[in-house]
């Protein structure tokens, strides 16, 4: 039983990259276009006079929204990475290899990136390490 869902598991195992790739890069755009629009409606908050602004910027700088912004990190390292990673197929570079690119550049580099900056989020702005 267990060596055949392990053979099940090395057969399929690189099977879906191009599927999840895909699909990683349209639902990181759209959480980044949700994100683009909360930006936009904080921004205009600036027409209604500095104090409705600082009142948003207060509820931004909450450990909820702290967390959020660790989030929104993620989302922008793997549209950002697997971005790279389509940029160079759609150059001939590595067509035969996007598989190994996306688990190298976009999984890999991406999550090297990220934990270069939700780590340092995550002490000094969540848990307010000092």
């Amino acid at each position: 039983m267990t060596s055949s869902v392990g053979a099940v598991l090395k057969k399929y195992r690189w099977q879906f990259s191009g599927m999840v790739a895909w699909t990683l890069q349209r639902v990181t755009g759209i959480l980044l276009l949700l994100y683009l629009l909360l930006h936009v409606h904080t921004i205009s908050k600036l027409s209604q006079g500095p104090a409705a602004f600082d009142a948003a910027i207060a509820t931004f700088s909450s450990p909820f929204f702290k967390c959020l912004e660790i989030g929104l990190l993620g989302v922008v390292v793997l549209h950002a990475f697997n971005g790279i990673r389509i940029t160079l197929v759609d150059l001939g570079i590595g067509v035969g290899k996007q598989r190994q690119l996306f688990w190298t550049i976009t999984v890999g580099m991406g999550l090297l990136v990220f934990l270069a900056g939700a780590i340092p989020i995550l002490l000094f702005a969540v848990l307010k390490v000092r």
